[in-house]
């Protein structure tokens, strides 16, 4: 592909242009064409933005497009190691630093070139975006809004449990109410059950755990560090807006969501309390490949545990910003519900666990 695309030119690059183009407002071509309208949208584009107004996809443009596109608010785009919202030649050092001297723990955004490993060519690619030479990467996923992402996954997830022990299906469909699709086609202010630190889904007796507005500010008191960034004031005003339609909002943690799931169906003492750790290890459960993972297991790393929903979705309660979601279990990302955007979380699953009364007690069948 030349480095400048123009009408005629086809490709996953035009694609990509069209996309951008669409997303911020301007008009933009179908597909991985570039017509007339994608031109016409550059043109616009390049005005607005003090560029040379020539309607094509020079790399100057391109770079600038990709940027506004991944960065609209904040959106988090490979290489930007400081975090800052733009790309310098700080970021380069970083990356260096983090090569050559470990004081930098190499993480998805000192990954410039979107790879899945921190080396040399992603300094080298982060020179060429700061010279213009290539587009920098957004860190998370075009969305088709027309794909019907959300009716496919509600209809996978459907098909999975449809073949699974009771028991199985149980726990999915008991779960899935609660989680919002950030894949999906519908836009959402709030989620549908808040992640609320040290919280379980059902209380001893079993029932559901629904927080009120005075028992978030305390934590928010007690535990600042959950409540930043617009995270007390969008679960208030999730609480005011369910109250003022006559319902109550649910709410847990990672690990709560898991206990009072099982709390819900007896699996264990109403008294029983685990933090994610303890549920995915022995006696309470036995580590699995993830091949061998079945709607109702359990997946997790270090500190946070998901439900399996199976067809390669998870349930979980992924923190302050995000609520319950169902996510993916390759390619995580949330809905962050502050910022208005979609996420790609840093960590995907490595943990893959059986609970222990589908190995102990016969739940299989």
């Amino acid at each position: 592909m030349r480095e400048t695309l123009t009408t005629g030119d086809r490709g996953r690059a035009v694609r990509e242009l069209n996309e951008g183009l669409r997303t911020l407002g301007y008009e933009a071509g179908t597909g991985d064409r570039f017509t007339q309208s994608t031109a016409r949208g550059l043109f616009a584009l390049q005005t607005d933005r003090g560029l040379d107004p020539t309607g094509k996809g020079d790399s100057r443009t391109r770079s600038l497009l990709s940027l506004l596109v991944c960065n609209d608010p904040g959106e988090a785009f490979y290489g930007d190691a400081d975090g800052d919202g733009q790309l310098t030649v700080k970021d380069v050092g970083i990356v260096l630093q983090s090569l050559f001297t470990g004081k930098a723990a190499p993480t998805v955004a000192l990954d410039a070139d979107g790879s899945g490993k921190v080396d040399v060519k992603d300094a080298l690619y982060l020179i060429k975006c700061l010279t213009g030479r290539a587009a920098p990467k957004p860190n998370a996923p075009w969305i088709d809004p027309e794909a019907g992402v959300g009716e496919d996954a509600q209809k996978a997830v459907a098909a999975a449990i449809n073949h699974v022990s009771p028991l199985r299906r149980q726990l999915v469909e008991a779960a899935l109410p609660f989680a919002f699709d950030p894949h999906g086609t519908e836009a959402a202010a709030f989620p549908k059950s808040l992640y609320v630190w040290g919280a379980n889904l059902y209380d001893p007796d079993k029932t559901l755990h629904c927080p009120t507005s005075a028992a978030i500010e305390l934590l928010a008191a007690r535990k600042p560090a959950f409540f930043t960034g617009g995270r007390r004031e969008m679960m208030l005003s999730a609480l005011q807006n369910a109250a003022s339609l006559g319902d109550r909002l649910s709410g847990a943690d990672c690990s709560g969501a898991v206990v009072g799931l099982w709390r819900k169906f007896d699996l264990v003492d109403g008294r029983f309390d685990a933090i994610a750790n303890r549920l995915l290890k022995e006696p309470l459960s036995r580590p699995i490949q993830r091949e061998d993972l079945r709607p109702g297991d359990l997946v997790g790393f270090d500190g946070h545990i998901g439900l399996y929903a199976g067809a390669g979705r998870v349930v979980e309660w992924a923190g302050g910003a995000y609520g319950c979601q169902l996510t993916r279990l390759v390619g995580r990302c949330c809905w962050s519900f502050t910022e208005r955007r979609l996420v790609r979380m840093q960590k995907d699953f490595e943990v893959f666990a059986r609970p222990f009364f589908f190995i102990d007690g016969g739940a299989e069948e």
